[in-house]
């Protein structure tokens, strides 16, 4: 199983994937489980927004996307506000001070932004203040990954930490996913590991080794997410404390 040339025709993989536009993301040795798990994330969630909402993507990105999600796609009238200019955003803002007026958009989505902000209670208050009532919140943050800096990388909080700070801002009807759990977070990092190995001039960049390595990591990425999916149960899964990081949901009532 694990050497099969043909893996993406596995029956686990169309059992675990039927979307086949995002499986690029685990066969692309550049491309993170936590990557695809953001992807399908916003994929499920994007659409329960009404066609002709305006959105505000807080901290996105208007070209050079990272993963195959693109709002753009969507019946919306999107906003960009990032703080870099690089970004292209509509709106250059710092996000606990956003120039928009109260209650000005039906939707929000912010996208592995708050682990770069010292503070995330004040964002999530400007998030909640420039949402309407019944407006909806989406938020992806990560957990157990690498440190990364853009420019500044503060820190990695749990879902009850989110839980009781969303609450705190005056969200309601909270839904917090675990994207993955230990067989991702593992995998992840058993990626980072060969990506270097096989970009760094040695053995393994070369073109067999290279190739051998990287279908290694693509079966990993299928099996991990698979595994992890079959051990929901926190009750009986030793590994449950483990997250790549956490989808959210949340609502201004």
């Amino acid at each position: 199983m694990w050497l099969a040339p043909h893996a993406w025709n596995d029956p686990l993989w169309q059992e675990l994937n039927p979307r086949t536009d995002n499986k690029k993301l685990l066969q692309d040795m550049g491309s993170s489980i936590r990557r695809y798990l953001i992807d399908e994330f916003h994929f499920h969630h994007v659409p329960t927004i009404s066609a002709g909402s305006l959105v505000l993507d807080l901290g996105g990105n208007r070209t050079g996307k990272r993963g195959l999600f693109d709002i753009e796609q969507y019946n919306f009238e999107v906003i960009y506000a990032n703080l870099s200019r690089v970004k292209k955003p509509d709106v250059q803002s710092n996000a606990s001070h956003l120039p928009f007026s109260e209650a000005a958009f039906d939707a929000v989505i912010c996208s592995e932004l708050l682990e770069h902000v010292p503070y995330p209670p004040d964002v999530l208050r400007e998030m909640f203040r420039v949402l309407r009532k019944k407006g909806t919140l989406l938020i992806c943050v990560p957990f157990l990954i690498r440190i990364h800096g853009d420019p500044y990388d503060y820190a990695r909080y749990t879902d009850y930490y989110w839980s009781e700070t969303l609450k705190a801002a005056g969200f309601s009807g909270l839904l917090i996913e675990k994207q993955g759990s230990f067989w991702c977070v593992l995998t992840d990092m058993l990626r980072e590991v060969v990506l270097r190995k096989t970009t760094g001039g040695g053995l393994l960049s070369k073109s067999w080794p290279k190739m051998f390595m990287e279908r290694i990591i693509s079966l990993a990425k299928v099996k991990a997410i698979a595994w992890d999916d079959s051990s929901h149960d926190p009750n009986k899964n030793q590994y449950s404390g483990f997250t790549t990081g956490f989808g959210i949901k949340a609502i201004k009532e």
